[in-house]
């Protein structure tokens, strides 16, 4: 191979129609690039992406010696010291691909050479599909940000099957039930009827799994509470959901109501305020045996975080633009596995046209996969998924 070599960034647009950055590494006649995705539900711990990642940057990158002969910790750590979050998490990934295709790998075995760098055995996760929208990601009044199922058949093929069904099942029970006007899709390509009960979703939900999928598959909420917190200090939490208000301790007692009247449901993410840590830790010890319990805006992909507030969850969401950088992803990843925390590696509403993430799920054989729904932009992830496992 030749030591000709270009690094620069170019915009390419996200799935909500803003623009993110593509980071490209030109090497032997190659093209190596990635992009990071943007989320719309950003937790208080998440370093925010700035407007610093110019061409001067770049340029400095591009001059220092050996750039690309480096290791992926070595490259991430001097991304890491010239750019924000968005351009290193892109850089850390074209770099990844650059380091397979030295190994001998092509774009579509990424996942094997994952496998064989980190030492992990490669296996097909369970899949975390978005299908009813509320919070931020959505135009209703629904205070959950996400209604999900996770299907339980036997290989990918039949998920990815029960997938399908209940989206389209679900498009025809709001279309019958609630008329046309209610088909809008949220940020993620899951349906967002104009409705505001967490009840009334849960329910169009279970209907729609029981049409032809009964008891093949669990339900999961993202339920996203930092953003239907009415009053925050460091001793007290108030929550508006449904129009009422809830102490942390009412919240509790109503997903123990929720879990109890719906028995399918498996899985709470970011079930209250990032900062009432009392709370979580008293939801986990109640309930902690029976679900998931995940954490999202409490960790923000962040090993110190991870580290802290274990005691909180037994799942863990992680996204790899968090992180800031392969190389830190890989940190918290193994701490999770260490740790038996459940992991799920994840998308973010604002989504690109890279299916990495689908790659990096399945060679470092991680639990779960959550890539939106089966439907627009998400079917990228999803489709590799059925290529390669």
């Amino acid at each position: 191979m030749s030591n000709d070599y270009k690094l620069f960034i170019r915009e390419v647009l996200l799935s909500t129609g803003e623009l993110t950055r593509e980071a490209v590494i030109y090497y032997d006649g190659y093209e190596y690039y990635d992009s990071a995705p943007l989320g719309a539900t950003i937790g208080l711990k998440e370093t925010q992406s700035q407007n610093y990642s110019n061409n001067k940057c770049v340029m400095e990158l591009s001059l220092k010696k050996d750039i690309i002969n480096l290791t992926q910790a070595k490259f991430d750590k001097e991304v890491g010291k010239k750019f924000d979050s968005q351009t290193s998490t892109a850089f850390s990934l074209a770099y990844l691909k650059l380091l397979a295709h030295k190994k001998g790998f092509n774009e579509k075995e990424i996942f094997k050479y994952i496998s064989l760098e980190y030492k992990k055995t490669i296996s097909s996760p369970k899949i975390i599909c978005n299908v009813l929208s509320g919070g931020k990601h959505a135009y209703n009044n629904l205070a959950f940000c996400e209604f999900m199922i996770i299907p339980k058949g036997i290989n990918t093929r039949q998920n990815i099957q029960i997938v399908s069904e209940v989206y389209s099942d679900l498009k025809s029970l709001i279309k019958n039930e609630l008329g046309e006007n209610h088909l809008i899709l949220g940020r993620e390509g899951s349906f967002s009827p104009l409705i505001s009960s967490v009840e009334e979703a849960i329910s169009l939900l279970d209907r729609a799994i029981c049409k032809r999928n009964q008891d093949k598959c669990f339900i999961a909420i993202d339920i996203a509470a930092n953003n239907f917190t009415k009053k925050s200090d460091e001793n007290q939490f108030e929550y508006i959901v449904n129009k009422k208000n809830y102490t942390t301790n009412t919240l509790i007692k109503y997903y123990s109501y929720l879990i109890d009247k719906y028995p399918s449901i498996k899985y709470l993410e970011d079930p209250l305020h990032e900062n009432d840590i009392k709370g979580w830790q008293n939801l986990f010890n109640k309930i902690g045996d029976k679900i998931l319990i995940v954490a999202d805006d409490l960790t923000v992909s962040k090993l110190l975080n991870l580290k802290k507030y274990k005691k909180c969850f037994n799942a863990c969401i992680l996204k790899i633009n968090q992180s800031g950088d392969f190389t830190e992803f890989i940190k918290a990843y193994n701490y999770c596995i260490k740790n038996n925390i459940q992991t799920i590696i994840s998308q973010r509403s604002g989504e690109t046209d890279s299916n990495i993430i689908t790659h990096i799920v399945v060679g470092l054989g991680g639990h779960y996969l959550k890539a939106g729904a089966p439907a627009r932009e998400r079917i990228i992830k999803y489709n590799e998924l059925l290529r390669i496992t």
